[in-house]
């Protein structure tokens, strides 16, 4: 549930591109001037998006800074506070997730991550106490629900509160933007339990999509592509609802625009025709579901 919302550049004009890899490298470097060299290694594209969605950069369509050099320069730049959220964000999600991997999978590459970047987390957390809370709480929620076997709809619920909950402690949001980030986190959530079916299936692990007559993706896929596509249509429907009202003023709502109506239908295209993804980007996009809540 980590890393899914890369933007593929072909689908982006040169000031679009310009744009993303500003945010890209403006995370990057938060996560830099805030925890230290290593940190940079656990930058999420998703996280990127989010420092997108709130404009986070004053000069997005600035020629981009380069890995070295320049630091104090960048430092002045991407040490504020909306920079220093995201880059908080970016790692208390990635403390989770290794929580999540140590509790599931007994992992012990997750618990020597935890060992190595304890410090680190803990800085997060003691900086901005209510978004920890806010991950914690959504994450021990999500683990009760797949405790007692829940479907996906309550789950990828529960992930989209957290989300939305933990984005409103950064600043007062829009409705189009509680929208905008509530819809994309189901469908992350979605994805994620599509993307990893045939391996949880072998693993033994929970997955809120998996059938005992179905051990493959293939197998899935070929028996159960009806649900698939319905559950995808009806996350689909109110991303297309969005595009009615949010803005197209700027080159970031131009991304977000192009990440729905391109790249998200892309990503979910792979993942269907058993295309494992790395974790970072989907044709065509559905139109309205006849499926009631």
């Amino acid at each position: 549930m980590f890393g899914y919302l890369a933007m593929h550049s072909c689908f982006q004009t040169f000031k679009m591109h310009r744009c993303y890899a500003n945010y890209y490298c403006g995370t990057c470097f938060g996560l830099e001037h805030n925890y230290g060299q290593i940190s940079r290694f656990l930058l999420s594209n998703d996280v990127s998006l989010l420092g997108i969605l709130l404009k986070c950069h004053d000069n997005p369509l600035k020629e981009r800074y380069l890995c070295y050099g320049k630091c104090k320069e960048k430092h002045c730049i991407f040490h504020g506070g909306r920079w220093n959220r995201m880059a908080a964000i970016n790692l208390l999600l990635v403390n989770e997730k290794l929580k999540d991997d140590i509790n599931d999978e007994r992992s012990w590459k997750a618990a020597l991550g935890k060992l190595l970047l304890g410090g680190h987390f803990r800085k997060a957390e003691a900086k901005y106490p209510e978004m920890a809370e806010a991950i914690a709480q959504g994450y021990v929620e999500m683990y009760k629900l797949e405790k007692a076997g829940s479907g996906i709809r309550p789950i990828e619920e529960c992930f989209a509160d957290m989300m939305v909950n933990t984005m409103s402690e950064c600043r007062s949001l829009e409705e189009w933007e509680i929208d905008y980030i509530r819809h994309i986190s189901r469908w992350i959530y979605y994805i994620d339990a599509l993307d990893d079916y045939e391996e949880d299936f072998k693993a033994g692990k929970f997955n809120s999509l998996k059938k005992e007559d179905a051990p493959t993706m293939y197998d899935y896929t070929k028996k159960y592509m009806s649900t698939i596509v319905d559950d995808l249509q009806y996350i689909y429907r109110d991303l297309n609802k969005i595009l009615e009202i949010m803005p197209q003023n700027t080159p970031e709502d131009a991304l977000l625009r192009t990440l729905i109506c391109h790249d998200i239908p892309l990503r979910t295209a792979k993942v269907l025709s058993g295309r494992k993804l790395e974790k970072i980007k989907i044709g065509s996009v559905w139109e309205g579901s006849d499926r009631n809540s």
